[in-house]
């Protein structure tokens, strides 16, 4: 088939959506379809396999009050995008996907697209691309109510909550998702929670495990433990990844425990986990690493004694299933599809409730106190990580999706 796969943010570094386009792409090709990818900025990387179209936009969500191109005036797009800004909102979701909409009603008479796959935009603009009579298939991560909810908790300041409380879209993206042929999602947890939230129906939501690739991310016996260093992926102004637990926890460690912070998404702007190092004097006890390559990344898994998950919410968990396939133990909360991801406690992971930083300093100390634990949840973790999951496995299992929308597909309107 001929697949249209859509991203707003395309780069690996914007997170758990950017590794999703890069890998089901990849997987989707070695099944021999044609992939075009469409892309937001930050775009993605080379991807020799597919067809890349990019869709700029002015980025007004970081920039909206010093930044206004005399070009947007001309531009309807950029110009509602840097109204909505202004107001505190985040309109890139749907202003790409009109944009998507655009370029895709000049090139479907040439190139004739089977299906259209959408991740986790739920824009307008999805309802305009069936009209061209064409099935779209979206995958849904998570609900956006659950980053208004938990941002909102952590906030601090009455302004503050209240430009945070506008600036996601939930209300698009229910009502888009409830148009749309088909829906995907990465774990029963947050299959559960759309079908609930968006008010999809028992059943809906097609449950397709992310994969990781084992002969990558994998153990190198040759790169030598530091000893008490501990691994965080993610990012660090996501207040749903508990990174403020994980600093506290840290705080009543050790001195010799040291923190590895993997961010891609960090840059002068994104303080939140900044001052949190300072308020807790933890400075010479964290290390930053930004943007590096999946190279590194594996490297510094492997470097590290344990990895520590300590988020409030995950729809699925990529940097735990990274992990366990380097053979690394790992820490990490009950929220969310965790479990789902390392199996019950002790079986590729410690557990611990979420937003506990005790119980999870306890774990912390338990596994770094314990090499023969720490060999038999690493081992264990490398196992399951082989087993169970994989991107070939969640290609196939797309392509299903997308071979039954093909056979239903009447268009809606």
């Amino acid at each position: 088939m001929k697949v249209a796969l859509f991203s707003y943010r395309g780069n690996p570094f914007c997170g758990g959506q950017g590794v999703y386009l890069q890998n089901l792409s990849r997987a989707l090709a070695e099944r021999g379809h044609q992939v075009h990818i469409f892309s937001g900025p930050p775009y993605p990387g080379p991807m020799p396999w597919a067809t890349t179209h990019l869709l700029p936009n002015e980025n007004f969500i970081v920039r909206p009050a010093r930044h206004f191109p005399l070009r947007t005036i001309i531009q309807p797009l950029s110009l509602l995008e840097y109204a909505l800004a202004r107001a505190g909102a985040n309109p890139e979701m749907m202003t790409q996907s009109f944009r998507l909409y655009g370029l895709l009603r000049r090139l479907h008479a040439r190139e004739k697209f089977d299906v259209v796959h959408d991740n986790q935009s739920l824009g307008y603009g999805l309802l305009l691309i069936q009209r061209l009579g064409i099935p779209v298939v979206a995958t849904i991560h998570h609900p956006l109510a659950i980053d208004r909810q938990e941002d909102l908790r952590q906030m601090e300041g009455l302004l503050r909550k209240a430009r945070r409380a506008i600036y996601y879209p939930p209300l698009m993206q229910a009502l888009v998702a409830r148009k749309l042929q088909a829906v995907i999602t990465g774990s029963d947890f947050v299959g559960s929670l759309i079908e609930e939230h968006y008010r999809l129906g028992p059943g809906r939501a097609e449950r397709i495990y992310h994969g990781v690739d084992c002969a990558f991310f994998r153990p190198i016996p040759e790169i030598e433990k530091v000893p008490g260093r501990l691994i965080f992926v993610g990012s660090t102004e996501d207040r749903k990844k508990g990174v403020r637990y994980l600093l506290e926890a840290l705080a009543s460690l050790a001195a010799a425990v040291h923190l590895v912070i993997v961010d891609g998404r960090r840059y002068p702007g994104r303080v939140y986990a900044r001052d949190l190092i300072a308020k807790l004097g933890l400075g010479e006890r964290v290390s930053w690493r930004e943007r590096i390559s999946n190279e590194e990344l594996v490297q510094e898994y492997n470097r590290a004694e344990a990895a520590v998950v300590p988020s409030l919410f995950e729809g699925f968990g990529l940097p735990a299933l990274e992990a366990m396939a380097c053979g690394l133990p790992v820490v990490a909360t009950s929220a969310g599809a965790l479990p789902e991801v390392t199996g019950p406690d002790g079986v590729a992971a410690l557990l611990v409730p979420p937003a506990d930083p005790e119980a999870l300093a306890r774990a912390i100390r338990r596994l770094l106190s314990s090499p023969s634990l720490r060999r038999q949840l690493g081992g264990q973790a490398r196992r399951r990580a082989e087993q169970n999951f994989s991107w070939a496995k969640a290609a196939a299992a797309t392509e299903a999706v997308y071979v039954q929308v093909r056979r239903d597909w009447r268009a809606p309107y």
